[in-house]
């Protein structure tokens, strides 16, 4: 499952459990979660990211 594709799976569970709690406790973690799960599934996929310079060699001898 794509990262797209599990985020709109789990926005759905996540309503469809909102729903099941309307009238008890839990409703608006329930609510909260899934909005947060759609706007997951909604947002634009994120820029590749830009290339690095190499990692400069540790200086053990500060570690002795």
């Amino acid at each position: 499952m794509t990262g797209a594709a599990l985020a709109k799976h789990v926005a759905r569970v996540l309503l469809t459990e909102c729903r099941a709690r309307r009238q008890g406790l839990g409703f608006w973690f329930a609510f909260n979660a899934a909005q947060r799960a759609r706007m997951r599934a909604t947002a634009p996929a994120p820029p590749p990211e830009s290339p690095r310079a190499p990692a400069l060699p540790a200086q053990l001898e500060l570690f002795a």
